[in-house]
């Protein structure tokens, strides 16, 4: 049996993984779309969100979320570590329109494929 990424020759054998609290202003912007515009965001492929309890003090939305990310578009850009691209996506989930901020995990995990 012949692999898909032998046919494509691609060598990427990891998926990182980014989870976090996502804290967003419902008023402004749906939070559907703005999960929409980070599975939009270069090498993401996945976005799970998880329901968090309400903060009855805070006028935002907080939701845990889910990233797997493909380095793979950034590795064949240029050579830069599995730690800075994820760190990238962060920064980048951080100025998506309606985000107030991004919390991420301090670990940063890896799959391989």
């Amino acid at each position: 049996m012949i692999k898909l990424s032998n046919l494509l020759n691609e060598s990427q054998d990891r998926i990182y993984h980014l989870n976090g609290v996502l804290i967003t202003d419902g008023a402004t912007r749906n939070q559907k779309d703005i999960l929409s515009d980070i599975r939009s965001l270069l090498a993401v492929t996945i976005v799970r969100s998880i329901d968090m309890e309400d903060d009855p003090t805070s006028k935002y939305d907080r939701t845990r979320i889910e990233v797997k990310i493909d380095p793979y578009p950034f590795l064949k850009q240029e050579n830069i570590s599995g730690e800075t691209i994820v760190k990238k996506i962060a920064d980048d989930i951080k100025k998506i329109p309606g985000v107030i901020g991004f919390r991420s995990s301090d670990e940063i995990t890896t799959t391989e494929v």
